[in-house]
């Protein structure tokens, strides 16, 4: 099942957490390494049995922190000393890391000491077999390219079809003995994703899908050819991460804006009517203090504690008329939240080929509104109906040209930043800011209560002291 989160706070203690749950292997390369909670769970990785090997800079920053590096050494971890490149373009410039081969961490965290109190981001992917796969061939590509590996060897991709070809043709006869016999040939290839995935449905015996996942690779034919190109892998990399990242944020961002629904729902059955009456009080006592002192700053106190009520009054109105957010246990809400994400990745427009947009639009509409609104049994209809099948072809996933692929990642750039904008807004606005810092909604709303009952009390008072 895949996974997808993006977290913007105490990034530091999710990733070291991380780091002490891998239990086979670490891959990381990350710029620097200069923050001592992280590396101490590294060398505790390493210490513990774990295959770990991390890419860093050769910069004066990373060497004044070397101490730490030997240690990992020295409890058995790979480092390599990537050289710095001349001018501005760098030679390291990813950010990420792999776990076990299947859990990948990027973004736009260092990590340095500096980062934790600088504005970044973390995105954390677990189960997606090519995301893990494409970071994995992206570092022993950098290894290979100052020399610290041997560079993979080419793959004869007609090879790899023909052999394709052999195990269609036997498993339509069930010859399924000559096909386990067939499968080691195909190993060399399983860098590749789509291969990797015949072979897994093949060593777990699943024939029919194995001979679908077959028909599919010999039909698109020649196209495997184009994970040759390392050019073309590195931009479909980047295209399966901005994909990744989108889904992630659109999530934050859907939580968020439920967050806020929810803390606004509450607010106006716990406080409404005591804030329409306190402003309708308030309304009332200034108009008098007007028409009796005739001062301009009276008016102008008067005038403001009109719009306030009218302007409550509208939104209070508009609010009666909106679908309200369900009431869900805790156990429900982990379920609604696991459905839409998983949801979200079948049918999020920045996630599927232009053909498919305009569906897919409409499907991630419904997706959201459902999440949104808390209900939960629309939205497990939609998930069943986007997940059963495969209704949205993926871009990653289809074997496009170089130039189509830059297209598509420039799009996706703009999208990210986009989403980073809109989740800024909301994370500090005072709704939002509110809500974060009380826990108790109750205990925040009882307290919100007393005050405004105290301050009708005092206009009452003024009021009647004016009648009498």
């Amino acid at each position: 099942m895949m996974e997808i989160q993006a977290y913007f706070s105490d990034i530091q203690t999710v990733i070291a957490g991380e780091l002490d749950g891998a239990r086979r292997c670490i891959i990381a390369a990350v710029a620097w390494l200069t923050d001592p909670p992280l590396t101490e769970s590294l060398w505790q990785a390493a210490r513990r049995g774990c295959a770990v090997e991390i890419a860093v800079l050769d910069d004066a920053i990373n060497r004044r922190a070397i101490a730490g590096l030997e240690r990992l050494q020295a409890a058995g971890a790979q480092v390599y000393w990537i050289p710095e490149a001349g001018g501005s373009s760098g030679s390291l410039h990813h950010k990420f890391c792999v776990l076990d081969d299947e859990v990948v961490m990027t973004g736009s965290y260092n990590w340095t000491r500096r980062a934790r109190r600088a504005d970044e981001n973390l995105l954390i992917v677990r189960g997606d077999a090519a995301l893990a796969q494409g970071y994995q061939d992206a570092f022993d590509r950098l290894l290979a390219k100052y020399a610290f590996r041997p560079a993979a060897p080419v793959v004869d991709t007609q090879q790899v079809l023909r052999r394709l070809q052999v195990i269609r043709n036997l498993l339509l006869l069930e010859d399924y003995e000559t096909v386990a016999a067939q499968r080691p040939r195909l190993e060399t290839a399983r860098r590749w994703p789509p291969v990797a995935e015949v072979l897994e449905q093949l060593q777990a015996e699943a024939w029919t899908v194995a001979g679908e996942l077959i028909e599919a690779l010999l039909a698109r034919g020649m196209a495997l050819a184009v994970y040759q190109d390392p050019i073309v892998a590195e931009l479909r990399l980047e295209l399966l991460t901005l994909e990744a990242q989108i889904v992630a944020l659109s999530s934050e961002q859907a939580e968020l804006e439920r967050l806020i629904q929810q803390f606004a729902q509450r607010q106006h059955q716990a406080l409404g009517a005591i804030i329409g009456e306190y402003l309708q009080l308030r309304r009332e006592y200034w108009r008098r203090q007007a028409l009796r002192s005739q001062r301009l700053e009276d008016q102008a106190q008067a005038e403001e504690a009109a719009t306030e009520q009218a302007d409550y009054q509208q939104a209070h109105e508009e609010w009666e008329q909106t679908p309200k957010t369900a009431t869900l246990d805790r156990e429900q809400q982990q379920e609604l939240k696991r459905l839409y994400r998983e949801a979200v990745m079948r049918c999020h427009p920045d996630r599927v080929i232009e053909a498919d947009q305009s569906a897919a639009q409409a499907a991630f509409v419904q997706v959201k509104q459902a999440y949104q609104q808390g209900d939960l049994a629309t939205l497990s209809r939609l998930h069943r109906r986007l997940t059963e099948g495969r209704p949205f072809a993926d871009p990653a996933t289809v074997f496009t040209a170089a130039d189509q692929l830059r297209r598509q990642l420039d799009q996706l750039r703009l999208e990210v930043e986009r989403r980073l904008t809109d989740i800024q807004t909301l994370r500090t606005s005072e709704t939002y800011q509110t809500l974060a810092a009380n826990v108790d909604w109750d205990a925040y709303f009882a307290d919100a209560r007393q005050r405004l009952e105290a301050e009708c009390a005092e206009l009452r008072r003024k009021l009647e002291e004016e009648d009498a």
